[in-house]
């Protein structure tokens, strides 16, 4: 059965997957909310990072933007709503182009590619002394935003900021140069380095959107599960795809709400998708490969070094196209290497872990009284396939309409899908009537 979503002047009434941004007019008003100054935080997903990139364009069709243009019209004393923006490509990013007569995504290292602009080294060095509203930082998991312990606050300021010294020869993460993590080798050595947590404490938001988590599970998927080389600095080593501790990540989860709370913010906070229902992982079943790619059987390396035939529980990432391009998975003697796929078994774990970290936010969020956006069913619903204002989506790649071509990110057109599921949330818990937005202004893949 379809789901249809009326808004009406008594309520929401949820019958269905065919969705409309609005069915008759009400009185704009904020509710019992305040969105002053509205912050938002989390990682790749908020910066408006896409097509793998973040870049000019993409990163002005952030969906917190998106909301906040929408909240300057029910709250007319808004503050601005402040971004670090990149400026042209950025950090370079992927496009579309017809070769020999078939779509193929160009990433930024091919010779065609829309490499990093030429102000991207210095991008975000001469702003870390301005207050933004999007806190949104590409990479960077929720472990990593509070320092609980002395290992923290060693290893985390260098991880976010790239404290770069003689003795920590490190560059850190290039999305989070507009935040000031501390500069120096004595702030690591005397325990003083800024956390992600500071930047919250000072952010005076009275409203915020939390959706951080995300990377506390993605980073295992994307890499197949494989663990890299420890990040190390003073002798302090992290395995950055790792899945995070669920007791650590509950604690300093507890500790950026706590700190909302305690400057008398409201807000709202969003679980983590189906990290497995995205097109990054969804795209090359076996059944694609051997119908499309003529692939008889589909050799692959599991979690425990075995190679055997994959099966439809089985996926293989989208990141290995480069490898069914050159024949591989196509016999035992040349198997998909194990970072290639996500496995059953991988699968399992990654969705179990989600399911858990999810159960904490909620349950976290219910502790503060901030309400809960439900990504994990809506990523579902999306994969399923919807109508929303007249327009086809689902979460096939480039075909699906709504992500980008990374296969993780949604493109501009599902960021604004992604910004109405919020702005439902808040006019639902804030009695607000903050209107939606029209997700038939914003565009899907760019086509050449």
């Amino acid at each position: 059965m379809k789901n249809y979503i009326y808004i009406t002047a008594i309520g929401l009434t949820v019958l269905a997957s065919c969705k409309k941004t609005a069915f008759e007019e009400r009185e704009r008003t904020s509710g019992t909310a305040n969105f002053k100054h509205y912050i938002s935080v989390g990682n790749s997903l908020t910066q408006g990072y896409q097509d793998g990139g973040l870049y000019e364009e993409g990163q002005s069709m952030s969906y917190p933007s998106m909301i906040a243009s929408q909240m300057a019209k029910v709250q007319s004393n808004m503050d601005p709503f402040l971004q670090p923006k990149t400026t042209g490509n950025g950090s370079g990013y992927m496009h579309l182009e017809y070769i020999n007569g078939a779509l193929k995504p160009i990433k930024p290292t091919d010779p065609t590619g829309y490499q990093e602009d030429a102000t991207w080294s210095a991008w975000g060095t001469a702003e870390k002394s301005i207050r933004y509203n999007n806190l949104g930082v590409a990479g960077i998991k929720l472990v990593q935003c509070v320092n609980l312990t002395s290992e923290d606050r060693t290893i985390n300021p260098v991880i976010l900021g790239g404290i770069h010294t003689i003795l920590v020869n490190q560059d850190g993460n290039p999305y989070a140069r507009f935040m000031d993590f501390g500069t120096s080798e004595a702030s690591l050595i005397g325990g003083t380095a800024k956390a992600y947590l500071e930047h919250v404490k000072e952010s005076n938001a009275t409203f915020f959107t939390n959706w951080l988590g995300n990377n506390d599970v993605l980073g295992y998927v994307v890499n197949g599960g494989v663990s890299n080389t420890p990040f190390t600095a003073f002798g302090v080593g992290l395995d950055l795809n790792a899945l995070s501790d669920l007791g650590e990540f509950e604690q300093k989860y507890d500790s950026i709400n706590k700190a909302f709370s305690n400057l008398g913010a409201q807000g709202v906070c969003a679980t983590m998708p189906n990290i497995t229902s995205i097109p990054y992982v969804t795209t090359f079943t076996v059944s694609k490969l051997t119908s499309d790619y003529n692939y008889t059987d589909v050799w692959i390396t599991d979690y425990s070094g075995t190679v055997r035939k994959a099966t439809n529980e089985d996926y293989i990432l989208l990141g290995a196209s480069s490898s069914i391009s050159a024949g591989v998975g196509h016999s035992q003697s040349n198997p998909f290497l194990n970072g290639e796929v996500l496995d059953v078994d991988e699968a399992a774990q990654a969705k179990s872990h989600t399911l858990a970290l999810n159960n904490i936010i909620r349950t976290n969020a219910s502790k503060y009284g901030y309400a809960v956006v439900d990504m994990f069913s809506f990523m579902d619903n999306l994969s399923a396939g919807f109508t929303f204002d007249g327009i086809d989506l689902n979460a096939e790649y480039i075909a699906g309409g709504t992500f980008s071509l990374d296969g993780i990110h949604p493109n501009p057109r599902g960021y604004a899908v992604v910004a109405n599921e919020f702005i439902r949330v808040i006019n639902a818990h804030y009695e607000a009537n903050i209107p939606k937005i029209a997700v038939g202004n914003y565009r899907g893949i760019k086509f050449p």
